[in-house]
């Protein structure tokens, strides 16, 4: 069944990776190897994400680990692997208190805020474009975020002989979107096996690209 794997690069961060030791991770190797069932044969995995900027970051080095890692993964598995930027945007909005006893009555406070761009976008976009092109009989897709929804559903009733999955980046089956159940055919959780057996060689070969050291 050819497959197009669809990962939402903040949401499998934010779900499954952050705070562990398992971000130097194979995307391809994860899905065709480990998560999906033998007769999936996966044709690209797409990986949307933004520039992550020094000034969001809790770490100043948290952009060049990030900048080694894309280049490693498009080192190691070529055309296999396609990455999709969007952006992150800076404002400062005024917000209220959630706690009158930290000022008066009414009080707002400014805040630093940083929000990710056309990830969704684009991930929605392309998951229709490539259904309308024939380019998968299987789509995959990597998120837990119910605003993937509209689209998933769009996908099923145009194209009801295509298959839909969910690989949620959640704990257990309990936290995956019930939204998002609603509309695949199937859904599975990524588990900490899932990414400790898919992960990239300590150094990419043929490059000078190895695994941050942060990441160890």
């Amino acid at each position: 069944m050819r497959t197009v794997v669809y990962v939402d690069g903040f949401n499998l961060y934010y779900g499954a990776l952050r705070g562990t030791a398992l971000k130097w991770l194979d995307l391809y190797a994860l899905f065709q190897e480990h998560v999906l069932e033998p007769g999936a044969q996966v044709e690209q995995v797409r990986y949307y994400t933004a520039p992550v900027k020094g000034s969001s970051s809790d770490d100043c080095a948290s952009p060049q680990r990030q900048q080694c890692y894309l280049r490693a993964l498009q080192a190691y598995r070529g055309s296999r692997i396609e990455i999709i930027h969007g952006f992150i945007m800076r404002t400062t909005p005024l917000l209220r208190l959630t706690d009158p006893s930290q000022g008066r009555s009414g009080a707002t406070v400014q805040v630093f805020q940083f929000t990710e761009k056309q990830t969704d976008v684009n991930l929605t976009a392309d998951l229709i474009s490539d259904a309308w092109r024939g380019r998968y009989e299987q789509a995959v897709v990597c998120s837990n975020d119910t605003d993937l929804v509209g689209a998933l559903r769009a996908v099923r009733r145009d194209h009801p002989a295509l298959t839909i999955g969910i690989v949620a980046p959640a704990r257990d089956q309990r936290y995956v979107s019930s939204d998002l159940r609603k509309v695949a055919h199937w859904h599975k959780t990524l588990s900490p096996v899932h990414l400790s057996t898919a992960q990239l060689p300590e150094r990419i070969p043929g490059t000078p690209l190895t695994r941050p050291e942060a990441w160890k």
